[in-house]
């Protein structure tokens, strides 16, 4: 009897006949202005080459492309592959980059991954409101969202690098998650926020790199000028770096404002000239 019921209940249970392709309802539509292939997963220093190998599986699987490794080669090892199962093609087109720095260089918007809550806090956003940002200005130009290392994470002046700071909302206060899981969990994210509505930027930003050359100059003026907000420059650049980062600067206004400040340097030279006459 315990044998029948058995089996009766695995009718009920059993699963429909898979064996023709997938229905076209299990795949996302997305907006056909979506750039996904100017979406890039950068991790920082990876110490394990299983979390490269799943985060190029989870990329293929909600269809990014775009890997790139910084300060580390681990990714070659056979391990990777053997966690890429169908996207060993990835693993082939990783780019590789020795700093973080040189990695979002020509980034149009950089959203650095953290679970951690700092000393000299930004406001951290839910990843879910922060993709829909970044898949708009990825319809004019690269974007990157950044998970460090696996143990630490990543050091200050890295973050500092960020247009925006997002995390993954939790149940808890531990952070249990690992880099793999939480590559995942944000691929997912960025191919849900791929079917759904986004803002609109009718501009394109200038790339970071840009934008931090001109932080660079503005504090060397200010401390040329003796005039910052904070008591050590670290502050002050990430004071300055958050309000151009709201800004969402184009290349033009980025040269208006080195105007603005070169002006101003020689201002301040010929002011040193005329006092040692």
């Amino acid at each position: 009897m315990y044998q029948r019921r058995g089996v009766a209940r695995a009718a009920r249970w059993a699963k429909p006949d898979q064996s023709g392709p997938p229905s076209p309802d299990l795949y996302w539509r997305r907006d056909h202005d979506v750039r996904l292939d100017n979406v890039a997963v950068i991790l920082v220093e990876p110490a394990r080459p299983e979390n490269v190998g799943a985060a190029a599986r989870a990329m293929k699987t909600m269809g990014l492309q775009r890997l790139i490794v910084v300060g580390s080669d681990c990714w070659r090892s056979g391990k990777a592959r053997a966690l890429a199962v169908g996207a060993g093609e990835l693993l082939e087109a990783v780019e590789e980059y020795a700093t973080l720095a040189e990695a979002v260089e020509e980034m149009t918007a950089v959203a650095i991954t953290t679970a951690r809550r700092r000393r000299r806090t930004r406001p951290v956003h839910p990843v879910e409101s922060v993709v829909p940002h970044l898949l708009s200005l990825a319809r004019t130009g690269p974007v990157a969202i950044v998970f460090g290392r696996e143990e630490w994470g990543l050091r200050n002046e890295e973050l500092l690098l960020g247009d925006i700071w997002t995390t993954i909302p939790m149940a808890t206060a531990y952070p249990s998650l690992n880099l793999a899981q939480s590559i995942m969990l944000v691929c997912h994210e960025i191919a849900k926020a791929s079917t759904g509505p986004m803002p609109d930027y009718p501009w394109q930003p200038a790339a970071k790199g840009e934008r931090q050359r001109l932080i660079d100059h503005a504090t060397r003026t200010m401390l040329k000028a003796g005039l910052y907000p904070r008591p050590d420059v670290e502050g002050y650049q990430m004071v300055l770096g958050r309000v151009l980062d709201r800004a969402l600067l184009e290349d033009r206004d980025v040269q208006v404002l080195h105007g603005i400040f070169h002006q101003m340097d020689v201002y301040m030279h010929q002011h040193e000239l005329k006092s040692q006459e």
